[in-house]
């Protein structure tokens, strides 16, 4: 059984061929782990072994949100959050062209 994100609302599956990244919540930065929390709509007091489990698919990052290589740099193999990222509302943005121009 695949993992869904856990973003409200969202159905993006961590699969094979998914072309979303997956990410667990930051459980030792406790302002950043509150941060998500408040971002996702889970109560503040939600016990830290229940938010382990949680993942967020990479929809809902902007580009800013991950590292970057440096040029001469080899690409890297998955994509990797800033320490200081967040999650925001937004949706793939492919679902969101449908949504807007194909309604």
């Amino acid at each position: 059984m695949a993992r869904t994100c856990d973003y409200p609302g969202c159905s993006n599956k961590d699969v094979a061929d998914s072309p979303q990244s997956f990410h667990r919540f930051p459980v030792t930065d406790v302002a950043l782990r509150k941060l998500w929390v408040l971002a996702l709509g889970i109560h503040v007091d939600t016990k830290v072994e229940k938010i382990k489990k949680l993942r967020v698919c990479s929809a809902h990052f902007s580009d800013d949100d991950f590292l970057s290589t440096c040029p001469g740099q080899r690409q890297m193999k998955k994509r990797i959050l800033k320490k200081s990222a967040v999650p925001a509302p937004q949706v793939n943005k492919t679902v969101a062209y449908q949504l807007i121009y194909e309604a």
